[in-house]
């Protein structure tokens, strides 16, 4: 007869793996949870952000002075003389005079290249005569 071998109370590997396995996998359910619970707060979390970005644009405009119209609503930063890189100017624009001269530099400079273009096919007509 054969003898039945009673289970021992050891730990085998396939125990050890199983034990690891349920391990790993309670940590990445409490990962999903977590992340989950960010993706739902986070329109909440950006509403916040842009409120507070608003009450600070209108603090810091209210520490400025009075602009140009006392208003409570923020303005759209590029009607802003007061503020940018060149200390409340605005961009100046090339004026008519300026324009024409560029346009006649270019005109001149296009043909000079068709002379150029033109001169060179003559040179390389006389070297291979074909």
């Amino acid at each position: 007869m054969a003898a039945r071998r009673r289970p021992s109370k050891s730990r085998t590997p396939l125990d050890d793996r199983q034990q690891a396995l349920l391990a790993e996998q309670e940590k990445l359910q409490q990962k999903m949870a977590q992340l989950n619970h960010v993706i739902k707060e986070a329109p909440r979390i950006k509403a916040e952000r842009e409120r507070a970005q608003r009450e600070q644009l209108l603090a810091d405009r209210h520490q400025r002075g009075p602009h140009r119209i006392f208003s409570h609503t923020v303005a759209d930063p590029r009607f802003d003389s007061f503020s940018g890189p060149n200390g409340g100017q605005f961009r100046r624009r090339p004026l008519k005079a300026e324009r024409r001269q560029t346009f006649l530099i270019f005109c001149g400079l296009v043909v000079l290249l068709a002379l150029l273009v033109l001169w060179l096919l003559s040179v390389w007509h006389w070297q291979w005569p074909g």
